[in-house]
């Protein structure tokens, strides 16, 4: 019989694997089919009915009105701290911009690669802003800059208090 198996072209170590398999299998079966099993199940309904009462206690008093008052409330405070936590961010993120930043940028005399280093600008846009510096002869108010294609108001509050028209 190992010759067959050898035929197939399984080792040793194969045969010994495969045996050791089918041992289990065997075994196996055996304990399934004698019924030896623990008998004893666990029964759920004890559990389930403290957890009930459990719930009961802790809503006692408590009736409709109170409860969505109660999840209203809890939903205001949330929002209120969201919100406070959006603009810490936005704070946090604009005070990291500024030390990024030894000085503010002249945007009047800035070059392609200084106005590059402003948040959200890219070659493309640094380009249209000193076109539209020399047709203009320069920013009269740093607002100014919105009117270059590709600069909205997101974007300049963005930048704003990293520029400059004054030396």
């Amino acid at each position: 019989m190992i010759n067959r198996f050898r035929k197939f072209g399984f080792t040793s170590q194969d045969l010994i694997i495969t045996a050791f398999l089918f041992l289990v299998f065997l075994a196996g079966l055996v304990v399934k089919l004698s019924g030896w099993k623990n008998a004893e199940s666990f029964d759920y309904s004890v559990s389930d009915s403290k957890f009930e009462q459990q719930l009961k206690a802790d809503f006692r008093g408590l009736e409709k009105n109170n409860f969505t008052a109660l999840q209203n409330e809890k939903l205001s405070r949330l929002n209120f701290l969201n919100d406070s936590l959006i603009s810490e961010k936005d704070k946090q993120e604009q005070e990291e911009l500024l030390a990024k930043f030894e000085k503010k940028i002249n945007i009047n005399l800035a070059y392609t690669a200084d106005l590059q280093r402003l948040p959200g600008i890219g070659k493309v846009t640094a380009d249209r802003i000193i076109e539209y510096r020399e047709q203009n002869n320069g920013f009269a108010r740093i607002e100014d800059l919105m009117k270059v294609r590709g600069i909205g108001v997101k974007k300049f509050e963005k930048i704003k208090d990293l520029i400059t028209i004054k030396d």
